[in-house]
């Protein structure tokens, strides 16, 4: 019966859900025809407000690339394969091996989503080739459904932007801190109770009979480089060499360790970026291998660097055309103070098929939802988290941010999302009870 009703699911996302980018600029025609519809805007007035946008968010953008390429480079560190492949060992039962799975996803995915979409499919691999006669798609499903905690972990790309100085409305909400976002109340609780709820979803899945066992030829180890040869060159020595690597290291080192020394360290997307990068060049051992490893990561972020100016777009015509006032004035006629964070949720949710991206989000969102929470007296933070959460949940079941997965494992979209909607609908049950249990001020 389960099964029934979750490929019920995946054959009408299948059907009807084009490509990221096709999704990005229907959103765009969808925008402009309510523009069109609703404000005095002409045609030439929203081409104006779309092309004057279009670059206005690519210091945040590239934000957005170096946190996922950051966490790439890491996971695939040869120190953190071997580690890996060393858990894969530990679990002895079907149950057993799913739950370990699940809470090493949720741990990654809390310090770095880039490092857990990477590091969790590497992991999931490994263990399918231990285990192979434990369903394979769950084994998967485990492995990526730590992204569902991705907002309330140290990588939320929301929380993070808005306390990094210079955001894009730092003139309109200055700097939210931490402690008030993935640091508060509500989302620890709903973080905690993700992180422990979904692994012991997840062995619900696993089928009695009929497994779908991992294929030894599709999962045989390929290597992501060689052996470094033996070199004369003085280049190949310089790249090679592990003296600038260690000096490199240690003047990261140094910076971080006197922001903590002076009272100056204050998590952000930049220092954040910056950690994970120092903390990969040092595993990898030499420049060169992880300047390697950062191309290979590169190749997952097409998505984010094609789509982003588009988001951009879509907010200048929102905002030029007035667009953005009329759906703060509906808001703000439906919604109340206790209510408004829920509008915020229920909105990222339907937002989130169209824009796949929590950063993304918060540049199409945060100007209608920001003046109505101004009015109605809302915490800014609850307006992030509310934003945030709704692309957090659905991302469990978002095909975008599932296909660096799939290339590693090797399954369809199909099967992994067959068995992911049901974590949706936990995850939905989980982020309303946060709401009601800490409503916040």
């Amino acid at each position: 019966m389960i099964n029934k009703i979750l490929m019920f699911f995946v054959n009408l996302m299948q059907k009807y859900l084009p490509d990221p980018f096709t999704i990005a600029w229907l959103i765009t025609l969808v925008v402009c025809a309510l523009a069109l519809i609703f404000t005095p805007a002409t045609p030439l007035d929203l081409a104006n407000y779309w092309g004057s946008s279009f670059f206005g968010i690519l210091s945040f953008a590239m934000q957005m690339v170096m946190l996922l390429i950051s966490g790439y480079a890491l996971a695939s560190a040869p120190i953190i394969r071997k580690w890996l492949a060393r858990v894969a060992l530990v679990p002895k039962t079907p149950r057993q091996v799913v739950l370990m799975v699940g809470f090493i996803s949720m741990g990654l995915f809390y310090l770095n989503w880039g490092l857990g979409l990477i590091a969790a499919a590497f992991l999931a691999r490994e263990v399918a080739r231990a285990h192979p006669h434990v369903d394979m798609r769950v084994i998967v499903a485990a492995g990526f459904s730590g992204i569902i905690i991705t907002h309330g972990g140290l990588s939320a790309s929301i929380p993070l932007l808005i306390n990094t100085p210079g955001h894009f409305l730092e003139s309109e909400i200055g700097l939210i801190p931490l402690s008030q976002t993935i640091f508060g109340a509500q989302s620890l609780f709903i973080t905690i109770a993700l992180a422990v709820i979904i692994p012991f979803v997840c062995t619900l899945m696993l089928p009695k009979e009929g497994a779908m066992v991992a294929d030894p030829a599709l999962l045989k180890e390929t290597p992501d480089t060689a052996g470094e040869p033996e070199t004369t060159q003085i280049a190949d020595k310089l790249d090679n060499s592990r003296i600038l690597n260690w000096l490199l290291v240690a003047m990261g080192v140094a910076y971080v360790a006197h922001l903590c020394w002076e009272g100056k360290f204050s998590l952000n997307i930049n220092l954040l970026v910056f950690i994970f990068i120092i903390l990969g060049i040092a595993m990898h051992g030499s420049l060169i291998r992880y300047s390697r490893a950062c191309a290979r990561g590169a190749s997952t972020c097409s998505g984010i660097i094609l789509q982003f100016p588009f988001y951009a777009g879509i907010m200048g015509i929102m905002n030029g055309s007035g667009l953005v006032e009329l759906i703060s004035q509906l808001l703000l006629a439906l919604a109340s103070p206790h209510t408004y964070e829920l509008f915020c949720y229920l909105s990222s949710l339907i937002i989130s098929v169209f824009v796949p991206s929590a950063g993304g989000h918060w540049v199409v969102q945060a100007p209608f939802m920001l003046p109505p929470a101004h009015e109605l007296g809302v915490p800014i933070w609850k307006v992030a988290m509310g934003v945030a959460w709704g692309e957090s949940i659905w991302n469990v079941v978002c095909p975008f941010w599932a296909l660096p997965l799939l290339a590693i494992a090797k399954i369809s979209l199909r099967d992994l999302i067959g068995f992911t909607v049901l974590l949706f609908i936990v995850g939905n049950l989980v982020v309303f009870a946060g709401f009601w249990i800490f409503p916040g001020v």
